[in-house]
Order: C-alpha cells, then sequence, then structure tokens
C-alpha cells in the first residue's frame, strides 16, 4: 500500500466521522496536510516518502476520531464527540427494541394504546438517560485515566464504564491481517468455534445429549416441527457456506479479497433469514425455550444489523476528490 493510498485512507477514516457538510471540505484540507507534512518529513531523512514514513506521520498526527473532535469546538462534554455516534444509535436501537416487543400488546382487548403509551412507551425513554449516565462516567473515567501512547495499555478503570474503545489508526490491509492472520492457535479457534455452533443448530436435543449425563431431560430443546421441515436446513445451508468461505478466506489471501462481496452477501441474507425466524416461526417446541432463545436471538439481530449498516456506510462515506487534483483526471 503506497503513501497516496494510505493517506487517503487516513482521510476518509476521519470524514466519516464528522458532519456531512463538513466531511468533503475537511477531508481535502487534510488530505493536503498531510500531503505537506509527509513531504517535509520525507525531506528531513532524505529519502522519498515509503510506507513507513508514511505510517510515521500518520501515528503522529493522531487517532482519527481525535483529529475529527479537532473541528469542532471544544467545550464542556457530556459525551465525548466521537461516542456521539455510538451513544445516538445505542439510544435509538434500544427505545426501538423496547416498542417492538410491548406494542403488539396494545392490540389486544387487555391493553389500549393509551394504556401502553403512559406504561412501556413512554417508560422506555430511561434508556436514553441510562446511556447518558453512562457514556458521561466512561468518558470522566477515560479522561482521568488516559490511554498510554506508547504502549496503548489500557487502564482496568476503562472497564468499570465500558464504552467501544478507539484504538490507534491501522491502514485497511493491517487491519485484514490482523482479522485473518495470527497464530495457528488462534485460526483453530476461530474455526472451531463457529464449527460447534453450526453444529448444535442442527440438532440442538442430540447435541445436548452427547454432551451431559445420562437421563438429564433436554426435551426443552427440541424444534418446532414445522420450523424444522421448512426454514432450519436452509438456514444451516448459509451457516455452513459462510463458514467454508472464511475458512478459505484465512487460508489464501487472493480469493479472500476476492469472495468479500459474496461473504458480505451471505451475511445479510443470514440475517434476513434470522429475522424471518424471529417474526413469523415457532423455532422451539417449547414456548419458554421459543421466547428465551428469541430474546437472545433479538439482540443478536440488532447488533449485527447495526454492523451491516455501519459496514455499508463506510463504502461510501469517503473524501471525493476533485479530478482536478488528481493526475491524469482519474477519479
Amino acid at each position: 500500500m503506497d503513501a497516496k493510498t494510505l493517506i487517503d485512507s487516513y482521510t476518509n477514516d476521519v470524514a466519516r466521522r464528522l458532519p456531512r457538510t463538513l466531511r468533503n471540505e475537511v477531508g481535502l484540507e487534510l488530505r493536503a496536510l498531510l500531503t505537506d507534512a509527509l513531504n517535509a518529513a520525507a525531506a528531513d531523512v532524505g529519502r522519498a516518502p515509503d510506507r513507513a514514513l508514511t505510517l510515521e506521520v500518520l501515528r503522529t498526527f493522531g487517532r482519527p476520531d481525535v483529529v475529527a473532535s479537532r473541528y469542532a469546538p471544544r467545550t464542556f462534554n457530556l459525551i465525548e464527540p466521537e461516542l456521539g455516534p455510538w451513544f445516538v444509535t445505542l439510544s435509538a436501537a434500544c427505545v426501538a427494541v423496547q416498542w417492538a416487543l410491548t406494542l403488539p400488546r396494545a392490540f389486544t382487548p387487555a391493553v389500549t394504546i393509551g394504556d401502553w403509551w403512559l406504561g412501556w412507551g413512554l417508560g422506555a425513554l430511561w434508556w436514553i438517560g441510562l446511556l447518558t449516565v453512562w457514556f458521561a462516567a466512561a468518558g470522566w473515567v477515560q479522561r482521568r485515566s488516559p490511554l498510554d501512547a506508547h504502549s496503548f495499555v489500557r487502564p482496568w478503570t476503562h472497564y468499570v464504564f465500558w464504552v467501544p474503545f478507539s484504538r490507534d489508526w491501522l491502514p485497511p490491509d493491517k487491519e485484514e491481517a490482523i482479522q485473518y492472520g495470527g497464530n495457528a492457535g488462534g485460526h483453530i479457534v476461530r474455526l472451531l468455534v463457529p464449527t460447534l455452533v453450526v453444529t448444535f443448530f442442527v440438532s440442538p436435543m442430540w447435541f445436548l445429549d452427547f454432551i451431559v449425563p445420562a437421563g438429564v431431560d433436554t426435551s426443552w430443546a427440541r424444534y418446532d416441527p414445522a420450523f424444522q421441515r421448512g426454514l432450519l436446513a436452509p438456514l444451516i445451508a448459509l451457516m455452513v457456506v459462510r463458514l467454508a468461505l472464511f475458512a478459505f478466506a484465512v487460508a489464501n489471501e487472493r480469493w479472500r479479497e476476492r469472495s468479500e462481496p459474496l461473504r458480505f452477501g451471505l451475511w445479510a441474507l443470514l440475517i434476513g433469514a434470522l429475522l424471518w425466524a424471529l417474526l413469523g416461526w415457532d423455532i422451539f417446541a417449547s414456548p419458554t425455550t421459543d421466547v428465551l432463545f428469541k430474546a437472545w436471538l433479538s439482540i443478536f439481530l440488532l447488533v449485527n444489523s447495526i454492523v451491516i449498516v455501519v459496514f455499508m456506510r463506510r463504502a461510501f462515506m469517503r473524501v471525493r476528490i476533485p479530478p482536478g487534483l488528481l493526475p491524469g483526471g482519474q477519479r
């Protein structure tokens, strides 16, 4: 990855954290500043700009979330600017989930719309207050005990009020190396755990009978017959194909890039199929098991849906460089 590509990637990472009206203007300004800084650093050491020198300049400049916050007036912040998008996303998601789970009761004779709104409906807003306190406390803790800029060791107090951690910026190829690299033991764990999960979902009763003592009742884990005949096989097939593609991506770097659109498409398709199962099927024959599993599945789908939206936004939120600034009129 050459110096220009590294600077463009870093600039896009900063720009996506800014308001839409500032994104391109600040991105172009930042791109020019980084290019000038790189050229000055190259002149100081007497060599042409290369990958190592570019990474040194970018690390000196700072993390993308910190750089983005420099372009806003720095006053008292109850919630740190870099954590604002997470706060809004989690608040909206929590309120939406509570409404989605409780609103159907308003269409039964026992509860009216007014009763629902004065109870569960308006009560869902308590999530916003709770998250405000949580994020404010997390910001205070992190300001009091900042991250070690040299070793990146995080004080234990940061985990008291956990929020998504920021880290030093890494170029895309380094991010990929962390995701797919590592030692053989790490690969085994990352492939073995999904394999066990898929095996469990093929037949929960068989899996439990295999690992629990003889005589323990596992009938509560029996699938609903209609679900087992209709939707289970396609779901298992999607899980197996995704697992196989990930194994190939770990083993083969060339296949990794080619398979990324397919892996993303299968991921989105699996989330859609699980959402259909959540809303339209009785998954387990036992009502208690079905309710508990669907509660867990709701959280799983919420988290994955947010991640998919973030992934797609990043694909489109990049700085658009005017053709006149590119050699040969490239885009």
